[in-house]
């Protein structure tokens, strides 16, 4: 009896694998992926894991010249910056699977565009080396002309926006390695680990597409609210540790005359301007008659280092009528 059971157990699994084979082929025939480059691969994963029908991200490195490693990269970037080799080093990069039966590229690569500054070359933020380059790899020619197409197209929401050049490398993908396993998830398993996206704030030309895409952007503040004599604003970005850091260190205990506002878009006030686009977060820009006339760049816990660049700002002949304000503000502030 009991030979007869598995006779007939046997039989079954026999008649079902094809079906099972066959069901296992169709659900992969709907999903694609692409190779990403947009900076630290810890944000990249969290922010490409958001979109919908996205199943799955993984981080990686793709299309370098040498051992693909943590390590190793980190170790050749140096090299390169002192000219001591010119092999390619690899991208740091996310492996971004979609299903097409719930997404598109071309909305995938619309939260791409959006989701980091692609105009900065080979850096992303406060990451800077080759090995953060904004980058798509891509498996095929369709894939190249979408890249080719969304890549256009955004390039002139930048250019109205007052930003600089596209510099986002599309090329075939040659060679990709999965990251190491403590990489993988990484702001999921350390919720505040760090992160270096913030994007330009600049959404995507309107399209069926971008409209399935989560808002990745808040609206500026309101320069007709602000002091257009003088103005710090702090530029800040989502889940920044150096950002809540800076408000821990500076900005809970400011008691400056001298207004201070912060914001999570990367634009200036309306009405106001930058004299530059943004490169970090967070950033600490001085106003004066909706103009920016200084910034501090980047916050990493050193308080003596903020306070010399404020200092610095009251020296300024032009800033003599605001040095009362600065000086108070920096006397105060020097007791936490």
């Amino acid at each position: 009896m009991k030979n007869r059971c598995n006779t007939l157990l046997t039989l079954t699994l026999l008649i079902l694998a094809p079906f099972q084979i066959a069901q296992a082929n169709s659900q992969q025939d709907h999903l694609e992926s692409i190779i990403l480059g947009m900076g630290c691969f810890w944000g990249a994963e969290k922010r490409m894991s958001a979109l919908p029908g996205v199943v799955d991200v993984e981080s990686g490195y793709a299309n370098g010249e040498i051992e693909a490693s943590y390590r190793k990269i980190l170790s050749h970037e140096s090299l390169r910056k002192l000219g001591l080799s010119d092999k390619r080093n690899h991208t740091e990069v996310v492996k971004v699977t979609f299903d097409t039966n719930r997404t598109s590229l071309e909305a995938v690569l619309i939260g791409f565009w959006q989701n980091h500054d692609p105009t900065q070359g080979d850096r992303q933020g406060n990451d800077v080396g080759s090995n953060y380059r904004s980058a798509i790899y891509t498996h095929n020619d369709d894939q190249t002309a979408t890249a080719v197409k969304t890549r256009d197209i955004y390039q002139q929401a930048l250019l109205a926006k007052k930003f600089g050049r596209i510099t986002t490398e599309i090329a075939p993908l040659t060679n990709y390695s999965a990251a190491e396993t403590y990489h993988q998830d990484y702001l999921v398993k350390n919720p505040n680990g760090y992160c270096g996206l913030g994007g330009t704030g600049v959404i995507y030309p309107d399209s069926q597409e971008s409209r399935l895409q989560p808002p990745s952007t808040t609206a500026m503040l309101d320069g007709a609210k602000l002091d257009p004599q003088q103005q710090l604003v702090v530029f800040e970005a989502e889940e920044c540790i150096f950002c809540q850091q800076f408000k821990a260190d500076i900005l809970d205990h400011w008691q400056a005359e001298l207004e201070i506002a912060s914001t999570l878009s990367r634009q200036p006030p309306a009405g106001w301007k930058l004299q530059k686009s943004l490169i970090a977060t967070p950033t600490i820009v001085l106003f004066e008659q909706g103009n920016e006339v200084s910034r501090f760049t980047g916050y990493n816990g050193n308080m003596n280092r903020f306070w010399q660049w404020f200092d610095s700002q009251r020296m300024r002949p032009e800033a003599s009528h605001i040095a009362g304000k600065m000086e108070a503000g920096r006397a105060k502030n020097s007791l936490f």
